[in-house]
């Protein structure tokens, strides 16, 4: 089995996810949270977060939240 990392910036309202809940949810996956992602346009505007090295962003953190489910359902299925 593969590994997916999900990414997520300090500042980024997508922080406030409980990510490390994905960790349990889909064994192979593996949570970091860094300071910064170098990424600030991106982080002024919108909650977002890089699973396997993909940003993937939404309007609302629950938008968010399903999109990161999917993408890590999706690399799963792909390594698998």
């Amino acid at each position: 089995m593969g590994i997916v990392i999900v990414e997520v910036c300090d500042v980024n309202p997508a922080s406030g996810l409980d990510l490390e809940s994905l960790e349990s949810t889909y064994p192979g996956t593996s949570v970091i949270r860094t300071p910064c992602l170098s990424n600030c346009s991106e982080c002024a505007l919108h909650p977002y977060a890089y699973v396997n090295g993909e940003i993937h962003w939404a309007d609302t953190t629950d938008e968010l939240w399903n999109t990161i489910k999917t993408a890590v359902e999706a690399e799963l299925a792909g390594l698998l």
